[in-house]
């Protein structure tokens, strides 16, 4: 097997039985790069000769029995609003096209303290928001891979990378992740360190990444907080939550199809699965996520956008000058209200593992103008709880994921439910070759 084709948790395995070095491993994944990119586009920047001379370091570090962590010799992709140093990051707007940063983000810093390597940059929506970038769904490159996290999906769906940073303000990890058919997790909302990533709204902002395996997000969690507890056994059937409501109204036939199967996967397999009736305030939530976004993505861009309007595209244009006319009492107001979804909510999950419900209202739509609705991840956003997608079943040849949601700081026990959940539902996908058909 070639080695782009196996999971950070195979690969990291093989690296410490000395059967693979991370310099075959990190050729392995360019020359994928080299074969699937033209097709893809889901990359800004990959720097060859840099990812060999750090795999050929964690090489020799390894030869010496020295390993750092599990992801000793694990070439990562960075979405392309974290901090490099020496590298290249644009935001995905010309504003920023020669822009350098003279330090890393915390969590890459992290990541190369773990022996990590930094396989490049991958592609995102302008400043993390709508208007999309280039980068095609592996499944059917006639299709949106999501956003705004779209390069980091698409990379780990067709086996460029087996780890890839995201960052979720609405939806844009989780989304992008089911639409791509890959395990996507977006942490509790400061369990992650946002220092060095360029903002899109300081208080809805998370850090996400991506993985094939629920093992592997689990892996580069606690690799990332070793201080997490370990959580319950893995092989323990759940009890979850079935949030419908809202879910259901919303969500595609196929897609409530889809989710209903895979429900019934779970129970027929021994999950205890109780519907949950979300609270009244819920119903709030997209007009608060909106308020307080839009306020705040306009404060972050106030300065640059007065000067450089012109250089924005024109929805994130769009966005920005009506966030610039909300009052501060309407954004004060949300904020309260705010507080109270999270209250609710965290009530209505009390007694539950996890909560679940739909990842997307729909499958990946057609084209490269809309790269999806936020609507399924936004709530998990705005209450800050934990959240993650894990592949369950296929729609017109297109993935379907099912999302779990954790209590606050509970992420650990979050993932060893979607684990199991995995298990159950036996998602027959894998790295894709990319077709058009």
């Amino acid at each position: 097997m070639e080695p782009y084709r196996l999971s950070l948790s195979e690969a990291a395995r093989l690296i410490r039985d000395g059967v693979l070095t991370p310099t075959r491993y990190a050729e392995s994944l360019l020359d994928r790069i080299e074969r699937v990119e033209p097709t893809v586009e889901a990359w800004v920047t990959v720097d060859r000769g840099r990812v060999l001379e750090a795999a050929e370091a964690a090489t020799r570090e390894a030869a010496e029995g020295r390993f750092r962590s599990p992801l000793h010799g694990v070439p990562v992709g960075l979405k392309d609003i974290y901090y490099t140093e020496g590298v290249r990051t644009t935001m995905g707007s010309p504003l920023y096209a020669g822009f350098v940063p003279g330090q890393d983000a915390d969590v890459v810093g992290d990541l190369k303290r773990a022996g990590a390597i930094v396989l490049g940059k991958t592609e995102t929506t302008e400043f993390a928001f709508h208007d999309p970038a280039p980068t095609r769904n592996p499944w059917n490159t006639r299709h949106t891979p999501g956003g705004s996290s779209s390069g980091s999906a698409a990379a780990v769906s067709c086996g460029m990378a087996p780890l890839a940073f995201g960052s979720q303000t609405g939806g844009s990890t989780v989304r992008p992740a089911s639409y791509c058919g890959v395990v996507g997790y977006k942490g509790t909302y400061d369990l992650l360190s946002r220092g060095g990533i360029y903002p899109l709204s300081w208080s809805l902002d998370h850090v996400g990444f991506m993985t094939r395996t629920v093992e592997d997000a689990l892996i580069t969690l606690k690799t990332l907080r070793p201080d997490l507890s370990d959580g319950p056994p893995s092989g323990e059937a759940p009890k979850l939550g079935l949030m419908a409501g809202y879910f259901k109204e919303n969500a595609d036939a196929e897609v409530w199809a889809g989710f209903e199967a895979a429900v019934g996967k779970l129970w027929g397999e021994g999950a205890q699965v109780t519907e949950v009736r979300m609270p009244e305030s819920f119903r709030m939530f997209p007009d608060v996520h909106r308020v307080i976004m839009s306020a705040e993505t306009a404060a972050v861009h106030e300065d640059l956008f007065r000067e450089h309007a012109d250089g924005y595209r024109p929805y994130m244009r769009g966005f920005i000058s009506s966030g610039l006319l909300v009052p501060a009492s309407a954004y004060l107001r949300a904020q309260r209200i705010r507080g109270v979804i999270m209250r609710d909510v965290a009530q209505a999950a009390g007694g539950y593992d996890a909560l679940i419900c739909p990842s997307t209202q729909d499958t990946a739509p057609e084209g490269q103008h809309w790269t999806g609705s936020p609507s399924f991840n936004a709530p998990w956003s705005l209450t800050g709880l934990p959240s993650v997608t894990v592949p369950s079943s296929l729609s017109g040849g297109l993935p379907l994921g099912l999302q779990l949601i954790g209590r606050p700081y509970g992420d650990v026990e979050l993932l060893r439910a979607a684990a199991w959940c995995e298990g159950a539902l036996e998602f027959p996908g894998g790295p894709r070759d990319p077709y058009t058909p």
